[in-house]
């Protein structure tokens, strides 16, 4: 066992560690670690144990994390009755090598490819096996956020670019959910007396951020109400009043959603009601976060959640969200009434042309939605925008993307036809891509 004698002065300390004075003082008034005794002049005195504390704090900062996460990693080893200095059982002084509990293999990077092939392989004993070792050696917060939310978002990646399968995604979203479906139902009982309300809008069917969000907010000791999926906004204010939470929060991944996330928001502001949100398409369309009355959280989980503390403390006004231009209203419903008549005209023409038509069905699905939630939105240049996701999402439903161009040129025609001088901003639309 190491000596907890005081017995060192500062300026030994200093020579073992290489550490200098101003920063271990920092350290010691921030974080409490370490905390040495005093002489009876007032003078610091630190134990044998309390040099490898420093030691140990500085290795982890050679390998990439911050002295609060490298304080917080410490002390839930402690808390856990892990001794974060290993066995110091045998005579000999440990030297900075043996002190290190981390090898290349058990870096937060490592897991999370470790963990990403374990899933892709459908070896879920290996993918579960590698998460309990991540969460042995580090944090909650650092392990859902460096290896299963990086994990997923890399899988994300290679889904679109066609690396990965629609049932290897599958399978490690499942596996992800799970885990964090355990966390937290171990989380302890709420601390703070803010309800915070978590809800994906109408048609938005991905719920992994809101859960990531949900589990982290516990953690902080808010009572989250969590609604999950395509939440419909019949009697949704109903239920926040009955709810009350202190701030109600969103989370849309695709156009559609935002756009449904977009008449909600309205309807509670109205209500003055505090709004925020989040999600993918308002961190690649970020001029479509102004169309929103609501606080926008952020693009990453810390952002989020400095701005949700900052909002359940201090409580701002809600934004004006920018007007719907004039000619984009009427635009709008006249879409959806001609839509269907549009599909049709495309895909009959498309047939004359003698191309393939197997895959237009799901083309004007995907294009239709995109289109109407963009005119409903206010401007097309939400769809510019999200038009790499898009071609990305029909390659993926084994549309040709060499048939794209001629589609759309077809599908603008179409338009043009059933809707006469209104179609003008998409036709525009068209050519410029095309």
């Amino acid at each position: 066992m190491l000596n907890e004698k005081p017995v060192y002065n500062l300026k030994v300390v200093l020579r073992e560690t290489g550490i200098k004075a101003d920063v271990l003082r920092a350290w010691e008034r921030r974080y409490g670690l370490p905390m040495p005794q005093r002489s009876a002049g007032g003078h610091r005195l630190y134990s044998q144990r309390d040099i490898e504390v420093i030691k140990w704090l500085i290795a982890r900062q050679h390998e990439g994390l911050s002295i609060s996460s490298a304080v917080e990693l410490f002390r839930e080893q402690e808390a856990s009755s892990r001794n974060p200095l290993g066995d110091f059982g045998n005579v000999e002084q440990p030297t900075p090598t043996q002190l290190t509990v981390f090898s290349s293999e058990s870096t937060l990077e490592a897991f999370r490819q470790k963990w990403l092939a374990s899933c892709t392989s459908f070896n879920e004993t290996a993918a579960e096996q590698t998460l309990n070792q991540a969460f042995s050696l580090y944090p909650v917060e650092m392990v859902v956020s460096q290896v299963i939310q990086l994990g997923m978002r890399d899988l994300g990646e290679s889904w679109f670019n066609g690396d990965v399968s629609v049932q290897q995604e599958h399978f490690t979203s499942a596996i992800a959910l799970r885990r964090l479906e355990t966390l937290i139902s171990a989380t302890p009982p709420p601390t703070q007396q803010q309800t915070i309300l978590l809800a994906c809008p109408s048609g938005e069917w991905h719920t992994f951020s809101l859960v990531v969000l949900n589990l982290f907010l516990r953690r902080k000791g808010f009572h989250v109400v969590f609604l999950g999926a395509n939440v419909p906004d019949e009697n949704l204010l109903e239920t926040v009043n009955n709810i009350r939470p202190a701030l109600t929060i969103f989370a849309s991944q695709q156009l559609a959603s935002a756009a449904n996330l977009q008449r909600t928001a309205r309807s509670m502001r109205e209500k003055e009601l505090q709004v925020a949100f989040c999600g993918r398409i308002f961190n690649s369309v970020t001029s479509l976060r102004e169309r929103i009355p609501g606080h926008f959280l952020g693009t990453t989980i810390e952002d989020s959640l400095l701005m949700i503390d900052n909002l359940v403390r201090l409580p701002m006004p809600l934004p004006q969200a920018q007007d719907i231009p004039s000619d984009y209203q009427g635009l709008a419903s006249e879409f959806a009434e001609k839509r269907g008549l549009i599909e049709t005209t495309t895909m009959e023409e498309l047939k004359r042309l003698g191309v393939p038509t197997e895959y237009i069905a799901t083309a004007n699905f995907h294009l239709g939605n995109e289109l109407a939630s963009a005119l409903e939105l206010g401007s097309i240049s939400f769809l510019t925008e999200d038009m790499i996701w898009l071609k990305g999402l029909l390659s993926r439903n084994n549309f040709p993307v060499e048939q794209l161009n001629p589609y759309l040129l077809t599908y603008g025609e179409a338009m043009r036809k059933a809707m006469k001088g209104q179609s003008t901003i998409f036709t525009q639309w068209v050519n410029s891509i095309a």
